[in-house]
């Protein structure tokens, strides 16, 4: 049997690619190409198609809470955080078109239905010229007149032997004593005045019709010293009566009473029996109330509404049934660093001493009056670093507008800067609206809708 052998391929031998090879290998790359754009085109187009359906997602939130603006949903209902019903989004709502109108920083303009301006009470006021800076009530208490004060000291040493007075408050008149001091040193004074005294007294040619240069040279050396001593007993502070039983007695005295200089009130008491006193002891105070002052604060912001001579009227609980007039007679200096006020003194007559140091009460000051441009005090909004307003527009429209205050009078205050004469104000409810500024502030400021929540669950 004849076997065919097929024929045997020598070493070395290249290989012929079978006959539509390469048109195959063209065609497998042309497909490979083909899915790959396809598969690009099938991501944009879900990319748009998603884009788009968050665009009609987003266009379909077109109710929100008032109370919670964050929530939305697309159709009406009440908000599950509070129960209110939901409102309308107004059709700038979230965009920068209303915060453009806003020159207050964190706020934008909010614009209300007329059913919620009825329900959270908005009630406006309108901003017109009126007088301010007239009267002034500040918050005063009384104080004793410092001209009335006098000071009771010895000036020599000694110990207090017995003390007149009892306690301090105790009301004393001019010539009562006070304080009795038993001083060695004004013992020895009061004796050499005694020997000085008698040395003068002598007059040894008495019944002579004349006398010799020398004697009338010895008397008048004798009155000299008599006086000089004198002069020393008056300025260790003997007062006139002591010396003039020293001259009528002619003893000397250990003892020195201090007696009230003036009629008045003690208003300090430093000794105590057998205390040891000198010079630099102050032994009482003594105050003369029939004339008191009365030291008010003012604001700084108020200073320049008061000046000397205005008048002022102090009314105190302590005498519910009167009132004290008087006028400013002194306008202090410098601004105290800790209340930021300034001090006002007014001087008032007090008959009687019914005004009693340390009385609080209010001061009623007729400043100096001007005419401003004025708004309801509860209409500006304050935070501290700024002040601002909500004016009201038409189509229950509120923007924020920073503004400038001055002094206030009675419940309305002066803006300086910011309003113009006629501009509508929003006068209750500032809250309220400021709060939602805020927020759509906020959601303006992130560039982004508000955090949309499907609220098919509401009736």
């Amino acid at each position: 049997m004849t076997t065919h052998e097929p024929p045997r391929e020598e070493p070395g031998a290249l290989h012929e690619a079978p006959r539509g090879a390469r048109a195959m290998n063209a065609l497998r790359w042309v497909l490979f190409a083909g899915l790959l754009a396809l598969a690009a085109v099938s991501v944009a187009t879900w990319a748009i198609s998603r884009r788009g359906g968050a665009t009609a997602q987003q266009a379909q939130a077109r109710y929100h809470c008032p109370m919670h603006p964050s929530y939305t949903s697309d159709r009406p209902g009440e908000c599950p955080i509070c129960g209110m019903s939901l409102e309308p989004i107004p059709a700038d709502y979230g965009t920068g078109a209303a915060a453009d109108t806003s020159d207050v920083p964190g706020l934008a303009a909010v614009q209300l239905s007329p059913e919620r301006i009825q329900l959270i009470g908005v009630r406006t006021a309108v901003a017109e010229r009126s007088a301010v800076g007239g009267r002034l009530e500040l918050v005063g208490f009384v104080t004793p007149d410092e001209s009335r004060f006098h000071r009771v000291q010895i000036r020599l040493t000694g110990w207090v032997e017995r003390i007149h007075v009892e306690q301090a408050g105790a009301p004393v008149r001019a010539g009562e004593p006070l304080v009795t001091i038993q001083s060695p040193e004004l013992f020895q004074t009061e004796q050499e005045y005694v020997i000085e005294r008698g040395a003068g007294g002598q007059d040894p040619g008495a019944g002579a019709a004349t006398h010799d240069s020398g004697a009338r040279g010895a008397a008048s050396h004798d009155s000299g010293a008599l006086a000089a001593v004198r002069q020393r007993l008056q300025s260790l502070g003997v007062p006139a009566d002591e010396i003039e039983r020293l001259e009528r007695e002619r003893t000397a005295s250990t003892r020195l009473m201090l007696r009230a200089p003036i009629s008045g009130t003690v208003l300090e008491k430093n000794v105590v029996d057998g205390q040891y006193v000198g010079p630099d002891t102050p032994l009482f105070t003594l105050a003369d109330l029939s004339r008191v002052w009365v030291l008010a604060d003012v604001y700084a912001i108020d200073v320049a509404r008061v000046a000397v001579g205005d008048r002022a009227t102090f009314i105190t609980d302590a005498v519910p049934d009167r009132s004290f007039a008087g006028r400013v007679d002194f306008v202090y200096p410098t601004i105290s660093p800790e209340t930021r006020t300034l001090k006002v003194r007014v001087t008032l007559d007090n008959p009687g001493g019914v005004l009693r140091p340390g009385s609080y009460g209010r001061v009623l000051v007729a400043g100096r009056a001007g005419s401003a441009l004025t708004v309801p005090a509860e209409a500006v909004i304050r935070t501290g670093d700024q002040h601002y307003v909500f004016l009201a527009r038409a189509g229950g429209r509120f923007e924020p507008r920073g503004v400038v205050v001055g002094p206030q009078q009675g419940d309305r205050v002066a803006v300086l800067e910011g309003l113009a004469a006629g501009d509508t104000v929003v006068a209750s409810a500032s809250f309220l609206i400021d709060s939602e500024s805020r927020l759509k502030a906020a959601i303006a400021g992130r560039g982004a809708p508000a955090v949309e929540h499907d609220h098919g669950g509401a009736k």
